[in-house]
């Protein structure tokens, strides 16, 4: 019986397009089969990356990310995220945001207060924050803010590796419609979910 039933899973999984070890959910790997190395990702696509990956980690060293994004709900309209990143030496925040899709090629901020969303813990130890000490951090995050105006990004292929079940793409960002490639960054999609769990936020 035990024999049957794993037959019966690697032959499913080869019908759906998975391996039991790496590689990607079947529409991800479409996405990957039609890309090419330094082209444009049309935002369709992007969003079909979005639905697969565990997690996006910009500017990825070892295990860990300058920033990163949970995509919580994509449609065909824009999306919502959950960023986490070091705030200072202290903490640690994570914060809902949502983004448009636009022109077939950005996703563009949208103004969203997220700063009621935000979540803080320690970064020695993880545990969470919350009370006076809470509404400190929000206080001081308000103030960063400033009057930011909205930017808009779109995205390059830079490759896959199905072994590490991971995509590269390089984010760039529009502000104002004009692009600064100084602010180009790497952003690694990790579509396992063990791997995704490990990554932490580099200060």
């Amino acid at each position: 019986m035990q024999r049957f039933a794993a037959t019966l899973t690697i032959g499913l999984m080869g019908l759906t397009g998975l391996t039991p070890a790496f590689g990607f959910d079947a529409d991800s790997q479409a996405v990957v089969d039609r890309m090419k190395t330094g082209k444009l990702v049309p935002i369709a696509e992007v969003a079909t990356l979005m639905r697969g990956a565990e997690r996006w980690c910009y500017r990825q060293t070892d295990a860990g990310c300058s920033w990163s994004d949970i995509y919580l709900e994509v449609t065909a309209e824009g999306a919502s995220y959950e960023i986490g990143n070091a705030w200072n030496a202290v903490y640690d925040i994570v914060f809902t945001d949502h983004g448009t899709f636009e022109e077939g090629r950005y996703i563009c901020e949208t103004g969203y207060d997220w700063v009621p969303t935000v979540r803080a813990f320690r970064r020695d130890d993880g545990s969470p924050v919350g009370g006076r000490e809470l509404h400190a951090l929000k206080q001081e995050i308000i103030g960063y803010r400033g009057t930011e105006e909205n930017d808009c990004f779109d995205y390059l292929f830079e490759g896959a590796d199905a072994a590490a079940r991971t995509v590269t793409l390089l984010q760039r960002q529009f502000t104002g419609g004009v692009h600064d490639p100084a602010n180009d960054v790497a952003v690694t999609l990790h579509f396992d979910a063990e791997s995704a769990e490990a990554l932490a936020w580099y200060w």
